[in-house]
């Protein structure tokens, strides 16, 4: 079993040894007042130590069981320096290599899995954002020209604590880096270093794909700039892996089948991003049971509550209604984006706020778009996607409209779906996830008909010819004639 706290339970478990050395040794030499009463000391140990123990469990949080929405963010980083143009895969260049593993993942479908595309050389650039539009992120990928892109050389170090950054803090994500696995700009250790610090910290897994041979190759650069030889480093490249939860792929390893075992909690992630649900209810249960028995042991004085407890007890039990308190709006909208976080869409909804601040609406469309309740998405974000909004522009206004916008597609109302996206493109300028939202909707356009073949030039008429000719023979100079006689004089 797992924890999301496991450093609470050893605090808990401390405490609950305690309580029970301390009652074991009540109920070796009880007091005068123990007697008179009639507790029963190491009954109420068990039950004070119970009682700590499942709040230190419930604190906790134990993890386990199916997770309820399958999800997964994969951060794509493609090295793109020259060194990728060395043509030893096969007779295939690196880069090739790496183009055909990604063609053949963005090919099939993923289910639950959004892709970001960066290339990798001396600094880190972001292609496209996180998103499900595999097609698109195809033909970004055929747009790459390696080697003229970003800085000069390949720094790993940097590069991956760049990409590193532009992950969201507590959402299910990896890393896939594919590469040669060489370093140019700093030492190696260094590189190391930095790198890996980068993803523990974000506490982002990387998985590798290293393409080369672990021999000198020359690279294919002008002959102004001399030789240049690349030699890949796949060792590098496994321990960067190991040192921040990921691993290394085996040559020929299916990257979709890992992502699905990932989206589906068939295989671990770091506890801060973990997919499976937590059961804080089971510390609850344990606490309860130590506080029964720590009250039945009390002696007489507990006698006359046992039955106010007992009939409280039973209608809980009967009632499981929830308090009739009102909860404020802050707390159910904590508890509902916590139980987003952690993908028990149930909870969220059962917390959905109800409030009319802009957070909880824009919490309570997000519930309700992931629950594919369309229209009532569209229904609580009205007030904030009309066509007046206030200057400056209030940070909930682009996260509304992309909703409302994504909510109208699957409505099969792309006209209303792109006018939002325009109008937070006019609103906010370069907003990419507008773009890339706007790019899936309109249809690719559809290549001129060809031109029709010119007809043949028009043949001239007989007459015409003879016209011509007749120009032709009075435009001649005439031949002088010569008699046949000799003249006389």
């Amino acid at each position: 079993m797992i924890f999301t706290h496991p450093l609470l339970l050893w605090p808990a478990a401390a405490l609950a040894l305690l309580a029970l050395a301390l009652g074991l040794r009540a109920q070796v030499r009880p007091g005068l007042g123990v007697r008179v009463v009639g507790q029963r000391p190491l009954l109420q140990g068990l039950g004070l130590a119970l009682l700590l123990g499942g709040t230190g469990l419930g604190l906790a949080e134990p993890r386990w069981g199916a997770i309820e929405v399958p999800r997964l963010t994969v951060h794509v980083v493609a090295d793109v320096s020259r060194s990728m143009l060395v043509p030893d895969c096969a007779g295939a260049t690196r880069w090739q290599a790496a183009a055909a593993v990604l063609d053949r993942l963005w090919s099939g479908p993923n289910p639950g899995v959004r892709f970001s595309l960066q290339l990798l050389t001396g600094d880190a650039v972001l292609l496209m954002p996180a998103g499900e539009d595999q097609p698109l992120l195809r033909d970004a990928l055929r747009a790459v020209q390696v080697g003229s892109v970003g800085s000069p050389g390949t720094s790993l170090g940097h590069g991956l604590a760049q990409a590193a950054a532009l992950a969201g803090p507590r959402e299910p994500a990896v890393m896939l880096l594919l590469s040669d696995g060489e370093e140019t700009v700093e030492a190696r250790a260094e590189a190391m270093k930095r790198a890996a610090a980068a993803l523990r910290a974000a506490g982002l897994p990387l998985y590798a794909i290293a393409f080369g041979q672990p021999t000198p190759q020359p690279v294919p650069v002008p002959a102004q700039e001399g030789a240049l030889f690349s030699t890949a480093q796949p060792g590098f490249l496994r321990d960067l892996a190991q040192a921040s939860g990921g691993r290394l792929l085996r040559p020929g390893e299916d990257p979709a089948a890992l992502f699905q075992a990932l989206a589906q909690g068939r295989e671990p992630m770091p506890m801060a991003r973990s997919l499976l649900p937590a059961h804080p209810e089971w510390g609850a249960w344990v606490a309860l049971a130590g506080l029964a028995l720590w009250l039945l042991a009390a002696g007489r004085p507990m006698r006359a509550w046992r039955p106010i407890l007992g009939l409280a007890l039973a209608l809980g039990l009967a009632r499981p209604a929830r308090a009739g308190l009102p909860v404020p709006q802050s707390i159910q909208a904590w508890a509902a984006q916590h139980a987003l976080e952690r993908g028990d869409l149930a909870a969220a909804q059962r917390w959905r706020p109800r409030g009319d601040t802009p957070a909880h609406r824009l919490l309570a469309a997000q519930i309700d778009l992931r629950g594919g309740n369309l229209q009532a998405t569209l229904d609580t974000l009205a007030p904030m996607t009309g066509q007046g909004t206030p200057r400056p522009m209030p940070p909930w206004r682009a996260p509304a409209l992309l909703m409302a916008a994504r909510a109208l597609a699957r409505l099969n109302r792309p006209g209303e779906s792109q006018a939002l996206l325009e109008r937070l493109l006019l609103e906010q300028p370069g907003r990419p996830e507008a773009s890339h939202d706007l790019q899936t909707l309109l249809p690719d356009p559809a290549p001129p008909p060809p031109a029709p073949p010119k007809p043949p030039p028009p043949r001239p008429s007989n007459g015409a010819r003879e016209d011509e000719e007749e120009g032709l023979r009075q435009r001649l100079p005439s031949r002088p004639h010569v008699s046949g006689g000799i003249k006389d004089l």
